[in-house]
């Protein structure tokens, strides 16, 4: 279970990405690090975005969506996505991309506990 503060926010901007969508979210789903949560943002995608990633919020509590009323492109998804996540530390991936397995872990060991403001991979 996630605690109420989850480690990391994951924001996911989904426009037009139906097709690549699953193996997104099963990357992220399969990280070895889980303290994690997924902020799907449909950009209000004309294709079966919106019922795919209410999908997978049904299957994990870890996945929430947020369906805008209207497009407004990649930088307004990023940051709704970034004013509904809740954890301490904020990562992106593109709704047609995907995690390797550890990268989220290692990208966390890198970062938790130093004074550092970001890190990148």
């Amino acid at each position: 279970m996630t605690p109420e503060r989850p480690s990391v926010s994951i924001i996911v901007p989904a426009y037009n990405v139906e097709n690549f969508l699953d193996k997104c979210l099963d990357s992220i789903l399969s990280q070895t690090f889980g303290d994690f949560e997924v902020v799907v943002v449909n950009d209000c995608s004309p294709d079966g975005v919106k019922s795919l990633a209410e999908e997978y919020a049904s299957r994990d509590q870890r996945v929430k969506v947020v369906n805008k009323p209207r497009n407004e492109g990649l930088m307004m998804a990023r940051r709704t996505g970034l004013l509904s996540s809740n954890g301490k530390y904020i990562a992106f991936c593109d709704g047609d991309d995907y995690l390797p397995p550890d990268s989220l872990g290692i990208l966390y060991g890198s970062i938790d506990g130093l004074p550092l403001d970001i890190v990148y991979g």
